[in-house]
């Protein structure tokens, strides 16, 4: 599904759309006057969602349906973009998943499925995202979301937090390479937040203390309406109570 406003806003691809952070984030920006390419596997969920924003706030979406594991369908949907709205100003990547085992327990599959959502995904929207648009234009922002549980180990986390280990190199290496360029990246490192995922994990406590979404979204607007002489390499956010 697409949606075009005829105007010259900037434009912000987003991974993991249709609900939780990645959501919040795409109505962050959408005030902000950004057009919206949202990516996700939920396709009906993802139209159902651009659409009222596209609605509410009267700038341009497109829906994209697509699997971050998959190295064809991470190209088509960049080029997809483009072809929409031209150059892609902001990346988010943001997409995940979150499965639990003990070490021993934790199957090649279950680690293959989380590795390659959470980590590979973000790798490869970057990739393209600075290989189809960024790189020619000399100017963009990118955003990698990862986790607290990307500083510190959790119970029956291995595949989770070894992915969000590596999105904090990842991000890291990436800003390297864009020395003397006009694009940035940051790596942001959030503690628990309350989303969908959060609420039907093992974790979910309501007498915890859970950042809102709002908190992780209003830090992307931060950073990306820094001029590019700014480097923020990572954005850390805790709930008060989780110090």
């Amino acid at each position: 599904m697409k949606n075009s406003a005829e105007n010259k806003n900037r434009t912000v691809l987003i991974t993991g759309a249709c609900q939780g952070i990645g959501l919040h984030i795409a109505k962050t920006l959408a005030r902000d006057r950004f057009n919206i390419v949202g990516v996700d596997i939920q396709k009906d969920l993802l139209d159902v969602e651009l659409g009222k924003i596209s609605t509410e706030y009267g700038v341009g979406t497109l829906s994209l349906q697509t699997d971050v594991r998959s190295e064809k369908e991470v190209v088509a949907a960049v080029g997809d973009a483009i072809l929409e709205f031209g150059d892609i100003d902001v990346l988010v990547n943001n997409a995940g998943i979150r499965e639990v085992g003990k070490a021993w327990e934790t199957s090649l599959e279950l680690w293959n499925r989380v590795l390659t959502i959470n980590l590979q995904g973000e790798f490869l929207f970057a990739r393209e995202v600075l290989k189809q648009s960024m790189l020619k234009s000399n100017c963009g922002k990118i955003v990698f979301i990862s986790s607290i549980a990307g500083r510190r180990g959790s119970k029956q986390s291995v595949a989770y937090c070894a992915s969000k280990w590596g999105i904090r190199g990842l991000a890291a290496s990436i800003a390297q390479d864009l020395k003397g360029t006009n694009i940035n990246s940051t790596v942001i490192t959030p503690g628990r937040t309350d989303t969908p995922m959060a609420r039907t994990s093992e974790q979910w406590d309501p007498d915890l203390g859970w950042l809102d979404p709002q908190a992780i979204a209003n830090a992307v607007l931060f950073f990306v309406n820094q001029i590019s002489k700014v480097e923020i390499p990572e954005i850390n956010l805790h709930h008060s109570a989780e110090l």
